[in-house]
């Protein structure tokens, strides 16, 4: 571990075996798998419908439709095209903090304890989700083209990929939004308690439009369809150690930020911060929550590097080595609960191999 700490701004070769192995090997088991991922079974109805050359869905966004066609009518084994999916999933996250090699670790728990069970199930809205985090470095740049080109591509995989764009204008160098605890914190309480959907359908009436453009509205016919969605939350032990570690993560930002200052951390923090307010506001409908993931799926990368801080400095306060723990029992716990319901149509996170349903 230590070797990542050398230098904690130091440049990492990409191209070196702790680069390269975890990528091939995520890439393999998740492209043998069997029904892993709530979605799988409509993707690979797709892909098998396409290899004999019949159409299951019209919808799809022409930029995953030609790759999923092309490999399918090629004849290529639906595991080869499931593994290409992994692949780019998790080359585009690793690629993007190949200069901050201190954080690989951290990202491999934070993605392998459960962040993955999301990319197998929002498979195209997860993989222009990693496309982001690769295009975030050039908001900082301010390198307006190269951003524009990641999000047109984002946008023939899912058109979820069009909230990306107002995001280049308000993030800008120097400025950061978020760093009044006081009032982040009263922000989390406050959505906290006037958390669920119901109070919020006076409000949303009249979002058709946009949610018609990000593909939602085909998918659940009209906003009373989606504001209909009220599923019964349950407040367990999992989302009050989530709720307790965002209110740690509020407490900590300032010393994140000001201890990676050449990083993109400030803008990956404030995208996870309003997604988490914005999460438990609309909590009990997952349709709405449904746009945020490109914000809430930032968890994986701030709680990385909330992970660096306290492992480097952990050894000074025993505050520090609890919270480092508190994340990691967190994420097994939170992993464990959702393979124990993973025999619900909610989400399939049993694991198979896809000769075991030959």
């Amino acid at each position: 571990m230590k070797r990542y700490y050398k230098c904690i701004d130091s440049k990492f070769n990409w191209y070196n075996i702790d680069f390269i192995l975890p990528i091939i090997c995520f890439s393999f088991i998740f492209g043998i798998r069997y029904n892993v991922g709530n979605d799988y079974m409509s993707y690979l109805d797709i892909y098998e419908g396409y290899a004999h050359y019949y159409t299951i869905r019209d919808d799809l966004e022409i930029g995953f439709e030609f790759v999923t066609r092309l490999m399918a009518e090629t004849g290529l084994h639906y595991s080869i095209y499931f593994g290409l999916i992994a692949f780019l999933q998790i080359f585009l996250i690793y690629y993007t903090f190949r200069k901050e090699g201190y954080l690989f670790p951290f990202l491999s728990f934070m993605i392998m304890s459960g962040a993955f069970l999301g990319w197998m199930s929002v498979i195209r809205q997860s993989l222009v989700w990693c496309l982001f985090v690769y295009a975030i470095p050039f908001i900082k740049q301010r390198r307006f083209i190269p951003y524009m080109l990641c999000v047109v591509i984002g946008f023939t995989l899912h058109k979820t990929a069009l909230l990306l764009i107002p995001l280049y204008f308000i993030f800008k160098p120097g400025k950061d939004f978020l760093r009044n605890i006081p009032l982040q914190l009263t922000l989390l309480f406050g959505a906290l308690f006037l958390s669920g959907v119901s109070i919020w359908n006076q409000y949303l009436n009249n979002i058709d439009v946009i949610l018609s453009l990000i593909g939602l509205g085909d998918r659940y016919s009209n906003i009373d369809n989606i504001l209909a969605i009220d599923e019964e939350y349950v407040y367990g032990p999992r989302t009050w150690l989530i709720f307790s570690l965002n209110a740690i993560l509020i407490l900590y930002n300032k010393k994140i930020k000001d201890t990676f200052p050449s990083s993109n951390i400030s803008i990956y923090y404030n995208l996870y911060i309003v997604g988490s307010y914005i999460n438990l506001l609309l909590v009990g409908n997952h349709a709405l929550q449904r746009p945020f993931l490109f914000f809430i799926n930032m968890n994986i990368i701030v709680f990385s590097y909330l992970m660096v801080y306290l492992w480097k400095y952990g050894g000074k306060s025993i505050t520090h080595t609890f919270i480092f723990l508190l994340i990691i029992v967190t994420q097994l716990l939170s992993l464990s609960s959702t393979i124990y319901l993973g025999d619900q149509e909610r989400m399939k996170a049993t694991y198979f191999f896809w000769w075991d349903q030959i």
